[in-house]
């Protein structure tokens, strides 16, 4: 019996917030892991072998037979029949289905009647890890034998071999619908895991597994994904070449792609690949055209074939794999820099390294370095020492630097230094040739494709008492947002993300700033959830999914990311999360001062002067105040904040008085 799962997915915040028929990515604290790594596998497997040798070309080819029949526009009546169709499919195995209902109205139609199909075979060691096996099953404008009957008819094929065997962890076969119309079915089952925050290890999604140029001799398969897949792609290119050596699979041409359903289990940091023959996209003259049939869009089946054994020996070295150990974390206390990380199956032992030295063997998951009080940053990673010797591959590695936890409040307007900063790679510098001639903490470096780099603080504590925190910054951000070969994607593909955590495990989002604007800008962001905690740090996060080069009066310009009067305040600045507010220019001079000071503004009208010294006690404070002179000579020398504010919206300046 088919079993039906409805979710209302599009909270009412995002429709009013973003024009309808547009899908932006929701901020969510439970996701993926960025730093997933992976079973070591340098030997085949007789018995996974056997398994993928049981994959039956014909069963591939009658599965693309019957979706061939139909055009499968997402919201037809031919998708329903589709859907109901890969039902019982999944029930003729023995599996037990269910359809994920969800809302799309992209681009202006909102009579979608199919869902995502789903059926889930439950592993027997530890049921809530999941592989997830998927592809999509709509297509627009023909028969769609390759784009995408071939990737849905491979993950049918997966499992009904895979379905009579058990594995030690969950597989999550799944076809979704409405991804020719901005991917929305897996945006929305992505998001939904990240909302139950499921630990999926790892996505294979196949898309479009069975044309090869004809003039070609030897077959050979490619894949690519983001830099945050890195690792599944490393595990699987290695598993597809151990076990099909005479098919080789290696990194596609131009690189990542992200015309897939891959693209929206990352956007919710899970790893996902895309599987399939886009490498040669470009040159199948029956792409997305009425001739996409079998034998002339889909006309090597040898490929399609090699692709799904390899998908399937990823999935079985995944699902019963034994994995290193993962969410490796190094904090620091001023003192000296503590490590963590989740206890691995089975481990006897770990090896810690240090600088990639060995610096400690030990039974214990956490260990405690006094000799990291040097001023560098030491690059941390353990592996698991198995019972028979054996060693897993590498945890992820962390970095960290002894140092004291910072002051609040804190600002730096970069004018001199980026104290209180820690950066990994050399692209974030002091810059004084900014719009407008701000000094600011910048990247304005010609990124490449497939951009990530993260600047991040020193770590504080927020006293228990405080009645508010808050970050606050100015910003000004420039790049050319995301367009591909389909059309632009109806969500963001570029972030600029502010994240914050207690542990360096989990990276809670706070704000994702806009992926374009022309002008500087201020924000305001509650640090409320995290009052009374003893270790805090903030990270700004710079990601970018296509080429942040734009192009300008024909010349190419390089993405801008800047900062500056960054603040963290736990007394004064009360706001809501995520506020967005429109900068205002606020002056003061001279500054330092020890007499007069003038405050300018570009405000019309009156606003309200407040001044706090460091322990945020309110010194000062003048109401009706227009642009002028205020006496701070009573004032004790050393470092304030002046806060203007005018209804809704506050700007806090750091003063020093002499």
């Amino acid at each position: 019996m088919k079993k039906t799962i409805l979710f209302s997915l599009l909270l009412m915040a995002v429709a009013t917030a973003f024009p309808q028929g547009h899908y932006y990515m929701e901020l969510i604290d439970n996701k993926g892991n960025r730093t997933q790594t992976y079973p070591n596998v340098t030997d085949i497997n007789p018995e996974i072998q056997q398994i993928i040798n049981e994959v039956d070309t014909v069963a591939i080819y009658n599965s693309v037979a019957w979706m061939q029949q139909y055009v499968r526009d997402a919201y037809s009546p031919e998708a329903l029949l589709t859907q109901n169709w890969l039902v019982e499919q999944y029930e003729s195995v023995g599996l037990d289905p269910s359809v994920f209902y969800f809302f799309a109205d992209y681009p202006n139609n909102d009579t979608l009647d199919a869902g995502n199909v789903v059926a889930i075979q439950r592993g027997t060691k530890y049921p809530d890890e999941y592989v997830v096996v998927s592809s999509h099953y709509d297509h627009p404008d023909g028969p769609g034998a390759d784009d995408n009957a071939s990737g849905t008819a491979g993950v049918l094929e997966i499992a009904r071999v895979l379905s009579q065997y058990s594995f030690d962890r969950s597989i999550i076969y799944i076809n979704f619908n409405v991804e020719e119309d901005g991917q929305i079915g897996a945006l929305e089952y992505s998001k939904e895991c990240a909302r139950q925050n499921m630990n999926i290890l790892g996505v294979f999604n196949l898309d479009m597994l069975g044309w090869y140029p004809p003039e070609f001799d030897t077959i050979r398969m490619f894949t690519s994904c983001y830099h945050g897949s890195r690792n599944l792609y490393d595990f699987y290119v290695n598993v597809a070449n151990l076990y099909l050596p005479e098919t080789p699979t290696g990194w596609k041409t131009e690189g990542e792609t992200g015309a897939g359903d891959h693209h929206c289990f990352f956007l919710y940091e899970y790893p996902a690949l895309y599987i399939g023959d886009i490498e040669y996209i470009q040159q199948n003259p029956c792409y997305h055209r009425a001739c996409d049939t079998i034998g002339n869009g889909f006309n090597n089946f040898a490929l399609a074939r090699a692709f799904v054994q390899a998908t399937m020996a990823a999935t079985i070295e995944l699902a019963n794999g034994t994995l290193p150990p993962q969410n490796l974390a190094a904090t620091c206390d001023g003192q000296k820099i503590n490590v963590r990380w989740d206890e691995a199956a089975d481990a006897s032992s770990y090896k810690l390294f240090k600088d990639n030295e060995l610096i400690a063997e030990l039974t214990e998951n956490h260990y405690e370095d006094y000799e990291a009080d040097d001023g560098e940053i030491h690059e941390y990673h353990v592996v698991a020492v198995l019972p028979d010797g054996s060693e897993t591959l590498e945890s992820n590695h962390d970095r960290m630097h002894v140092t004291q936890s910072l002051t609040l409040p804190f600002f730096n307007d970069f004018e001199e230094n980026t104290d209180g900063f820690v950066f990994y790679d050399t692209l974030w510098k002091l810059n004084d040739d900014t719009p407008y001639g701000n000094h600011a903490l910048a990247n304005v470096s010609q990124m490449p494709r497939d951009y990530f780099t993260y600047a991040e603080t020193d770590w504080f504590s927020i006293p228990s008492a405080s009645p508010n925190a808050t970050l606050a910054f100015d910003y000004y951000l420039k790049g050319n947002g995301y367009q591909n070969n389909f059309g632009y994607l109806p969500y963001q593909m570029y972030h600029f993300m502010v994240e914050a955590t207690t542990d360096r495990v989990h990276w809670h989002k706070l704000d994702a700033v806009e992926s374009s604007s022309s002008m500087w800008k201020h924000r305001e962001v509650s640090l409320n959830n995290f009052i009374g905690e003893q270790y805090v740090q903030i990270r700004f996060l710079v990601e970018d999914l296509s080429n942040s080069l734009y192009e300008r009066d024909g010349e190419k310009k390089s993405a801008k990311i800047i900062i500056d009067n960054f603040t963290i305040d736990y007394s004064f600045l009360d706001v809501t999360e995520n506020k967005y507010v429109t900068f205002n220019k606020v002056e003061i001079c001279p500054n330092p001062a020890s007499s007069l000071i003038e405050i300018f503004t570009d405000i019309e009208g009156q606003y309200n002067v407040s001044i706090y010294n460091l322990m945020g006690t309110k010194v000062y404070e003048y109401q009706y105040f227009e642009n002028g002179n205020i006496d701070i000579s009573s004032l004790p020398s050393g470092i304030y904040f002046l806060k203007v504010t005018k209804g809704s919206q506050s700007i806090a300046k750091r003063i020093v008085v002499e």
